[in-house]
């Protein structure tokens, strides 16, 4: 095998590998990649190179399904209560609600070991303080409830049970009866411990603010930060200086290798106190895969320059990527595992060539401005997957932002060291504190500035190959003329794929919000929502993934399952036309949020225009027509169900009655045939009365609702009408066409 072909054989393998972890994550079955691995050994044990080369990457996409069915797909324990015995290796974190979250690990449910940790909730009643004693590194032993954490509801949601295989974790544990706490030796139950106890040192010596910025750079602690501004870093291109990982790594051994240098440390000594203290700073952060990544690549390039053999970039990245996967596939599809690779590799394939535009010297600026546009192309794919958005102010800000922020660090980590000094830890900690009190105030400023990102579609396949040629072709492999050829057809190819081309279809989206309302209408061009649920989150990222701006927003009624979503709305600039609401639903009795939220929108320039019975909208291929409530039939400042919109839709022929809340004693004001019925108020006994749906003679009902109790009471009134359910179903989608409707669930 010549040289050539080892270049060719680690990314191909890296390739293969990831492959194969998709391949295993959307399997049914790990017995599907038994063929192909004794197939390929087969062919690996009789062919010759170069034919060999295909067996290995055979080879190596079977055992990359093997482990990411594996990975994707863990046996769990039965659901119920156990007694559950386990050490917190996180912070507590305190939601409003009064919900308590922590991570477990070293778990035994009933006295038999886990083999992976554990998501960890319980509640506090108003007033109420965590139990004494109760803290990271401590060994806790209870009664509670083990659950399986559930996938993604809506298309593009939160895939709440990959996020915790993410995090090591494969179960879900609730309660907390009988509670005792002990001490425990466990390694990241202590670093988690010592954590704690630094980041409460740091908010001393720092401040509140300028202490949980240090703690979460310097240690990754989780949740210290306001979510706005984890938003405004986002929204600029910054986030990853709130993540502890390559860069962060990266100042910390760049501290230590100037320190050691200058103590005359032999080349040799100076890769094991690397490897101790990056071991260590893993410990101490959680064993965060960020941070254990970022160590491992610099690892392996420091000991390929100890050996003194040829450091190929390309070929230490992959080989830290392959590293990685082996040890936990389930990374692969985690956001920060993109952005570190993507920014990795940009900067190993696009930054020699935009350096080589400038010979033969490269000031220090230039190198800044091509290390950052490299890192900015690397992780345009994942940004456009998971944000749709591009920073437009990334670039630059990245290059001003990374140097003031590595000055910042270097002052917090001698803060960090100068604790057991409180005096100097003080001086030190008030002029750092200043520093980040100027960054800050930089950041929020400019997240107010309008145009600083381009909001675009979802990423897609092409988007993906448009994206690897763009690389390509900014790369020092491309030689000759084509080069600029290759970045126009990268750049064309990458702005078609996130473009938001007209709709040409016409379906119903009923998204899956608990016991709550918010659905989307799509007819062609026009879009509308119906309702936005209670935080709004799963509608703004159903329309941020589309790029869909509302044509128009119905609120039927304005309790806050069903409009308190409208500030999410706004908040991730959504553009809305108007806003429609039921006859007198501002005097009814209503949530005061949303009625602020309501006056916010109508300053932001929406028309806010209030209908009833007799009023219509007009659809491309149908229309919308409001059946209730009618004027006079109800008195003015009733209960806000009782006055909520019932809509008739029909596209393409087929009709859909949409009930929102409305109430048992007025639901036969809005009688009328229809093939799908929307169940009004999530179930309740109160609505949708037999009567009633006798009147509408449904095909198939629709379920909007959180609680079992209120599937199984309404499975039971519903006789043989079909029913889609979100409790149980996730999100329903109904495609219309000239030959009816097709139905589509997301489980």
């Amino acid at each position: 095998m010549t040289s050539r072909d080892y270049a060719r054989l680690t990314p191909c393998a890296a390739f293969a590998l990831a492959a194969g972890i998709l391949i295993g994550r959307a399997s049914a079955g790990w017995l599907v990649f038994l063929p192909l691995l004794l197939c390929a050994c087969a062919a690996l044990w009789l062919m010759k190179w170069p034919h060999r080369m295909v067996a290995v990457m055979a080879v190596v996409l079977a055992v990359g399904g093997l482990a990411g069915y594996a990975a994707y797909h863990p046996a769990l324990p039965e659901e119920g209560e156990y007694l559950v015995s386990g050490v917190v290796t996180e912070e507590f974190r305190l939601r409003e609600d009064g919900q308590v979250r922590s991570f477990l690990r070293d778990v035994t449910l009933n006295g038999k070991p886990l083999y992976s940790g554990a998501y960890w909730t319980f509640y506090l009643r108003e007033d109420e303080t965590l139990p004494e004693g109760l803290k990271p590194g401590r060994r806790v032993t209870m009664t509670a409830e083990a659950y399986h954490p559930g996938g993604a509801d809506n298309p593009g949601g939160f895939d709440f049970r990959e996020y915790l295989l993410q995090r090591g974790a494969t179960i879900g544990v609730y309660g907390c009866g009988d509670l005792q706490t002990a001490f425990s030796w466990h390694p990241v139950g202590v670093a988690a411990g010592i954590r704690q106890a630094l980041n409460e040192r740091l908010v001393h010596v720092m401040g509140e603010e300028a202490g949980s910025y240090a703690a979460t750079m310097l240690l990754g602690s989780r949740d210290l930060i306001p979510q706005e501004d984890r938003d405004a870093f986002a929204h600029l291109g910054i986030a990853h200086i709130l993540s502890v990982s390559g860069f962060h790594v990266g100042v910390l051994t760049g501290m230590l290798g100037w320190l050691l240098r200058k103590m005359q440390v032999s080349r040799r000594a100076r890769f094991a106190v690397s490897v101790v203290v990056l071991a260590v700073y893993c410990l101490l952060t959680g064993l965060n895969p960020p941070v254990i990544r970022a160590a491992l690549l610099l690892l392996l390039f420091e000991f390929g320059a100890l050996k003194h053999r040829q450091r190929s970039s390309i070929h230490l990245l992959c080989v830290s990527f392959m590293a990685q996967l082996v040890v936990s596939p389930v990374q692969l599809t985690s956001v920060s595992f993109q952005l570190t690779y993507g920014a990795m590799l940009g900067l190993t394939v696009v930054t020699p060539w935009l350096q080589s535009l400038w010979e033969p010297r490269h000031p220090k600026p230039w190198r800044a401005l091509c290390a950052a546009l490299g890192a900015q192309a690397g992780i345009l794919l994942p940004e456009l997957y998971w944000f749709q958005k591009v920073p437009l102010l990334g670039i630059a800000l990245n290059v001003v932002v990374l140097t003031l922020t590595t000055g910042v660090m270097f002052l917090c980590w001698i803060t960090l060291f100068l604790l057991p000094v409180p005096q100097l830890a003080e001086a030190v900690g008030w002029l750092t504190a200043r520093l980040l009190d100027g960054m800050l105030w930089g950041v929020r400023t400019m997240d107010a500035w309008p145009g600083v990102s381009l909001w675009t579609c979802r990423a897609n396949l092409v988007t993906a190959a448009a994206w690897a040629l763009l690389l390509l072709a900014l790369s020092w492999w491309w030689l000759g003329k084509r080069r600029w050829l290759g970045m126009a057809a990268g750049v064309l190819l990458l702005a078609a794929s996130v473009f938001p081309w007209p709709n040409t279809g016409s379906r119903y989206v009923q998204l899956s919000v608990g016991e709550a309302d918010a659905a989307v209408l799509q007819d062609e061009g026009f879009t509308m929502a119906i309702d936005t649920g209670e935080d709004g989150e799963a509608l703004s990222s159903y329309l941020l993934q589309r790029r869909l701006p509302l044509d128009a927003l119905v609120l039927t009624h304005l309790h806050i399952d069903h409009a308190g979503g409208i500030a999410a709305l706004m908040e991730n600039d959504i553009p809305i036309t108007a806003c429609y609401l039921p006859w007198g639903a501002l005097e009814a009795d209503v949530d005061e949020t949303v009625l602020d939220a309501l006056l916010r929108l109508s300053e932001s320039g929406t028309e806010l225009i209030e209908m009833g019975r007799g009023n219509s909208i007009l659809l491309p291929n149908g229309r919308l027509e409001v059946l209730w409530p009618e004027m006079g039939k109800v008195r003015p400042g009733q209960e806000a169900n009782e006055s909520s919109l019932a809509l008739y839709v029909e596209i393409y022929g087929s009709s859909m009655l949409l009930t929102g809340d409305l109430d048992g004693v007025y639901e036969m004001y809005a009688a009328c045939p229809a093939d799908v019925l929307k169940v009004a108020h999530h179930g309740s006994s109160g609505s949708t009365s037999q009567q009633f749906l006798q009147a509408v003679e449904p095909q198939l009902l629709l379920l909007s609702c959180g609680k079992d109790s209120r599937s199984a009471a309404m499975a039971e009134r519903k006789g043989n009408i079909p029913m889609a359910d979100t409790n149980a179903d996730g999100c329903v989608t109904l495609d219309f066409n000239v030959n009816g409707f097709t139905v589509e669930t997301m489980r």
